[in-house]
């Protein structure tokens, strides 16, 4: 085998709480991760040596600081026979978006690489590799549609995700930064209980599961949304939209920009899309599924 290529997909926070603070400036939280139709795809194919990025998007950085050449250099130090790759990733996914695609591409592309060069590197040091790159990542690496995370978001355990849903998701090209959205959030020193919200995320899946997306919006939150709503006023004026046209489920993922309405069918979410028409937006509407 020469060359492959495999998708990536996006992930929704369906479910996002703030734990604590820890001392060394991170956030204990609690997440559940829904992995989504929306997806990037990344195409490797074998060179005699050396590496070479090249994307659909000029304003992603495509040297040291990607985190597909990261994850290059990491298994070039750990597998110094392995030969060189050209990846082109072709980006679906905005960037400072939410939903992951980042972390997704580092996941999928390391997956990639373990299948075209036959690496010998078990799950264990693969799971130890992703979360050296970031939070997000080991969700990923994990062969799973929906799981539930906490610790800073490394800790996993994967959650039956039930019968597949429809999401409106409103996105923006103007993304947010992550680490202004944290060292935005108002902390009052007020510690949540993990075992607790395990619980709610839990009722709240169940719900989803069950197509009942009414009753699991009572449960959802997202912490991350008054830090972003500070830094961009245009998410909660859209959200307000969509409760106000009567979406049963509306959340931000993650850390913002990226606004997404659930259903349990296709027709609901198309039916919204078409009323959106008529309202003067500055968010760009896709319609994806579970994945």
């Amino acid at each position: 085998m020469n060359s492959l290529t495999v998708k990536s997909p996006a992930k929704l926070n369906l479910h996002l709480r703030i734990l604590s603070k820890r001392p060394d400036g991170y956030h204990e939280l609690l997440t559940l991760f829904h992995r989504i139709s929306l997806a990037d795809t990344i195409a490797i194919r074998k060179i005699s040596r050396g590496f070479k990025l090249t994307t659909n998007i000029s304003l992603l950085e495509t040297g040291e600081g990607n985190l597909i050449t990261r994850v290059y250099r990491a298994l070039q130090k750990r597998f110094p026979e392995m030969g060189g790759v050209s990846v082109r990733l072709n980006k679906r996914i905005p960037l400072g978006a939410g939903l992951g695609g980042g972390s997704s591409n580092a996941a999928f592309f390391l997956l990639g690489m373990k299948k075209l060069f036959r690496l010998k590197i078990s799950p264990k040091e693969l799971f130890a590799m992703g979360r050296k790159l970031g939070a997000d990542v080991p969700f990923f690496l994990l062969d799973a549609q929906q799981a539930m995370a906490w610790g800073i978001g490394d800790e996993l355990q994967k959650v039956p995700r039930g019968t597949p849903l429809w999401f409106l998701l409103l996105m923006t090209d103007q993304g947010l930064n992550t680490k202004k959205v944290y060292q935005s959030l108002s902390w009052k020193g007020r510690a949540l209980s993990l075992t607790k919200e395990k619980r709610i995320a839990r009722i709240l899946r169940s719900f989803l599961a069950r197509k009942r997306t009414r009753e699991a919006a009572t449960f959802a939150r997202n912490d991350l949304e008054l830090p972003a709503f500070r830094l961009m006023p245009a998410i909660p004026k859209a959200m307000a939209v969509l409760k106000g046209l009567e979406a049963p489920f509306v959340r931000m993922s993650g850390s913002g920009a990226t606004i997404f309405a659930a259903f349990s069918s296709r027709k609901e979410a198309l039916d919204l899309s078409k009323r959106l028409k008529e309202v003067p937006f500055p968010f760009r509407k896709v319609i994806c599924h579970s994945f």
